[in-house]
């Protein structure tokens, strides 16, 4: 598809002057060559750069002499959503939304709100479907635009999280042999175009695992209720019992030494209780990043094991770690297990301190005869839990 340099500056989002510059530059060819999608994105990158104050005639010169290369925008990575033929007003009155609220979406998204006679993409036209279909759900549009946030602030830290990676552990080590940041940005580009169509398959392969087991979680948790209500449940009699372990400050300390940092405290979390957990005959069931859920037959020795988690965690160079327990019928399938109990598991660490191993009530009420005592902490308003439950610490008698 060839575009003129109006169209071009269009899809970029630059002025048509400055795309002219560019052609006068030799930093993108005439019209009688040719301009595509490549164009827009050398243009929209280098008006970026000079509104950072470096000039288009200056990086033309580092490219000419081979000290520079572009070669990375056309890497898959950069790709981006085709623009339409309308603008984000003509969109918005199209879907018949407010204008304010397409501008809200990039917000939301963590990019800035684009002017309403700027042309749109279809990336645009996928989240207004989107909102769209949460609307006529009942949902507000604020409840919406904090889902996109999750959205985007996950997928950009992946996205950082990759760059890390490959600066760390690729970039670092070539850049000490001599390479240039010619042949740095090349050796990217020829880099990107093998494993970014690997790596959005697999990221989205997780994503559809991830996402069965927690609609199935929500599923298993209306049997659960509709039993309840009818009073057809009926009570176990030896019950297992569900621990969370977490770490005390991870945001923080992801925020501060970034997510390589973090994933390598996150790594030796998983090693410590994992062992702790098998010594005590436990099961490792699911990883969260900065904590993870384990599987006890026994509730006293999910206790004892979440107090050797604790008690271990500073020793191993780790920040604080807290414990939650909830002992009750939980539904294993595919490895993971669902249900009320592992609900009230998460809830109960959630409210645990630093250092802390906090129980339900089930659970003190299982672990006779074991070298624990249990202090009151009163009954306890969870998010999530229809009434305040007793909560107890646990601690070694």
């Amino acid at each position: 598809m060839a575009f003129g340099i109006r169209e071009l500056a269009e899809r970029a989002n630059v002025p048509e002057a400055f795309v002219r510059r560019l052609v006068e530059a030799g930093a993108l060819p005439g019209e009688e060559a040719g301009l595509g999608v490549r164009e827009v994105r050398r243009a929209r990158l280098l008006h970026s750069w000079t509104a950072a104050g470096l000039p288009v005639e200056a990086i033309v010169d580092l490219v000419d002499q081979g000290r520079l290369s572009l070669a990375f925008l056309d890497a898959p990575v950069m790709e981006t959503p085709e623009r339409l033929d309308r603008s984000y007003g003509e969109l918005a009155a199209g879907r018949d939304v407010d204008p304010g609220f397409v501008q809200a979406i990039h917000q939301a998204l963590g990019f800035a709100p684009p002017e309403l006679g700027d042309r749109a993409g279809e990336d645009d036209l996928t989240m207004l479907e989107v909102a769209g279909l949460f609307r006529e759900a009942g949902v507000e549009d604020e409840a919406t635009l904090r889902l996109l946030g999750v959205y985007a602030d996950s997928l950009r830290r992946v996205a950082k999280a990759e760059a890390d990676h490959y600066e760390a552990h690729i970039e670092r080590r070539l850049r000490r042999t001599g390479l240039g940041e010619r042949e740095l940005i090349e050796l990217g580009t020829r880099f990107g175009d093998r494993i970014i169509g690997l790596l959005e398959r697999a990221l989205f392969q997780v994503y559809r695992r991830h996402r069965e087991h927690v609609w199935t979680e929500h599923a298993i948790n209306h049997v659960e209720e509709a039993l309840e209500g009818s009073g057809l449940g009926e009570r176990v009699a030896r019950p297992p019992a569900i621990c969370f372990v977490d770490l005390t400050g991870y945001t923080q300390l992801t925020e501060e030494r970034g997510d390589e940092a973090a994933a390598q405290v996150a790594g030796r979390l998983a090693a410590l209780v994992t062992d702790l957990s098998r010594g005590r005959g436990g099961r490792p069931v699911r990883w969260l990043g900065d904590g993870g859920m384990f599987h006890f037959r026994e509730p006293a020795t999910a206790v004892l094991a979440g107090l050797d988690m604790v008690e271990r965690a500073p020793a191993a160079g780790l920040p604080p770690a807290h414990v939650g327990i909830a002992t009750g019928p939980v539904i294993a399938q595919d490895g993971d297990v669902y249900g009320r109990t592992v609900n009230l598991a998460a809830r109960i660490s959630s409210h645990a301190q630093a250092g802390q191993v906090v129980v339900s009530e089930e659970t003190v009420r299982r672990c006779g005869g074991e070298d624990l005592r249990f202090e009151p902490l009163g009954a306890v308003g969870l998010k999530g839990v229809a009434r305040p439950l007793p909560l107890y610490r646990a601690l070694r008698s």
